[in-house]
């Protein structure tokens, strides 16, 4: 029996030709909408000569089966992207090992679903859920007592010093902290800096940046 020959409207072709290039592989293209290679490159060449003037033929709509076609290869071209641009920006991180993967994907959960991070980076989600839950319990831990030096430094020095110098004191002790992180955790401790004015201690209503 003779195989029946499927005719493929213009938008059908132009778009096939268009995913062909984003895609960079017309073999893969062409399997991915179930066509045959000779004829998406037959396409590409025409297009190349013709331009404008390409496919002409009875109208221009394009059938569901078809659509689906091409929204599912642009998804894959979407998601090959995705992975690409996370294995570079990712690369240090997985030179390190695996801690430093589940830093990056708890960096990046706000880009790209953990989910989606997880499998292109080679983890699982149940084993970077487990890694978060301690690693928040530590991060609190770090914190709490970051506060506590930080108050005790501000009360040594009779509230005279503000948080570049008590971020110069921490570093002292061990915890390298930037000033503006100092600056926040002393808000949140509502502790400001006593300043002498008509020789009688005030509390001043800012934190003052010394």
């Amino acid at each position: 029996m003779k195989k029946r020959r499927i005719h493929y409207n213009r938008d059908f072709k132009l778009k096939a030709i268009q995913l062909s290039y984003e895609n960079g592989n017309v073999t893969q293209t062409a399997r991915d909408l179930q066509i045959s290679i000779k004829s998406l490159s037959l396409w590409r060449n025409i297009l190349k000569k013709k331009g404008d003037a390409s496919f002409p033929g009875k109208g221009n709509s394009i059938s569901s089966s078809e659509e689906k076609k091409i929204k599912i290869l642009k998804k894959k071209i979407k998601n090959i992207n995705l992975k690409f641009e996370i294995v570079r920006n990712a690369r240090e991180f997985i030179i390190s090992g695996k801690p430093f993967i589940f830093h990056f994907i708890a960096e990046n959960e706000k880009n790209y679903s953990k989910e989606f991070l997880c499998k292109t980076l080679g983890t699982n989600t149940v084993a970077y859920r487990t890694w978060k839950r301690g690693f928040l319990t530590e991060k609190a831990k770090y914190k709490i007592n970051l506060k506590d030096e930080i108050n005790s430094i501000f009360v040594a020095s009779r509230e005279t010093y503000g948080c570049f110098r008590i971020a110069a004191e921490l570093e002292k002790c061990g915890y390298l902290v930037s000033p503006n992180t100092v600056f926040r955790y002393m808000k949140e401790l509502g502790i400001y800096v006593s300043i002498k004015k008509n020789n009688q201690a005030i509390k001043n209503k800012r934190i003052i940046r010394n």
